[in-house]
């Protein structure tokens, strides 16, 4: 499929995406009860203290950050799968010599394999930039995500301090302690909350060094009596550690960039030619 359809695509899925959002909250505040506040958190009156509405900015960003994210699956996957470099001084050891095969066919070999490394080069290096570009999305998504939800419900308790210390005895104190390490969502501020995101990003990109060193930004850590926000860190971590790997792997596996100049066959050949000379 060529890239510049497959862009068109993928920006045509960009735009019908935020339209049904913006559709949804349209539909929302132009009722008598927003429906919103059925499926969201917070208040859903008029004015910017309506932390539900903040709730739902913050998940169109999440949304984006996703696709803009699989944008660049679509580019950067196939281009990996079929972009691998042909070296076109062995291909052509092959074709010396070779009876049955004209010249021009062998000249339509080579250029049609410079025109898919030249696609699969540039299909490979935007969807690289795409994939990091909705990773830093990703992680203002995961801040803003989770400043929002803390704001919106401001008696849950997301988080947890690491830094309490609870002598626990028996099967009781144990309870009470797990309840007394545990904080309200109002008592955490928003740079806390930013520390708390610089350490799930630290623990994704280099597999969790920091947490083994004893390395942190912040005593703040996830409640894991609180299910939903557990498993938005996993996916975040998750989808973070695979934009790095692939990014790796994209680098070593690097399709290469052909040359201005057009080698033809009939130079590749008086070159082997010599050397046989």
């Amino acid at each position: 499929m060529p890239t510049r359809f497959t862009g068109i695509r993928l920006l045509l899925l960009f735009v019908g995406i935020n339209f049904v959002m913006i559709l949804m909250l349209v539909t929302s505040m132009t009722s008598a009860h927003p429906w919103l506040a059925r499926v969201l958190p917070g208040h859903f009156e008029t004015g910017v203290d309506s932390s539900g509405y903040w709730v739902f900015f913050a998940l169109v960003l999440l949304v984006d950050a996703v696709t803009v994210f699989v944008a660049g699956l679509m580019l950067m996957l196939p281009a990996l799968r079929d972009g691998a470099s042909t070296n076109e001084r062995r291909l052509t050891s092959h074709l010396v010599d070779r009876g049955g095969v004209s010249e021009d066919a062998k000249e339509a070999i080579f250029v049609a394999l410079r025109e898919d490394a030249v696609t699969a080069y540039y299909q490979l290096m935007v969807g690289r930039w795409i994939l990091l570009v909705g990773a830093a999305i990703l992680v203002l998504a995961f801040y803003a995500v989770s400043v929002t939800f803390a704001r919106a419900t401001p008696e849950g308790r997301m988080f947890a301090r690491s830094n309490i210390t609870v002598t626990v005895a028996t099967e009781k104190n144990i309870r009470l302690a797990s309840n007394a390490m545990t904080v309200r969502n109002a008592e955490v501020k928003g740079r806390e909350i930013a520390e708390f995101t610089t350490d799930q990003v630290a623990a994704a990109v280099v597999l969790n060094a920091p947490e083994i060193y004893g390395v942190r930004f912040t005593s703040l850590t996830n409640n894991p009596a609180y299910p939903l926000f557990t498993h938005f860190i996993f996916a975040f971590r998750t989808i973070l550690g695979f934009t790095l790997v692939l990014t790796i792997i994209s680098f070593l596996r690097r399709v290469q960039r052909p040359k201005r100049e057009k080698k033809t066959i009939e130079s590749v050949e008086a070159k082997l030619e010599e050397k046989k000379a």
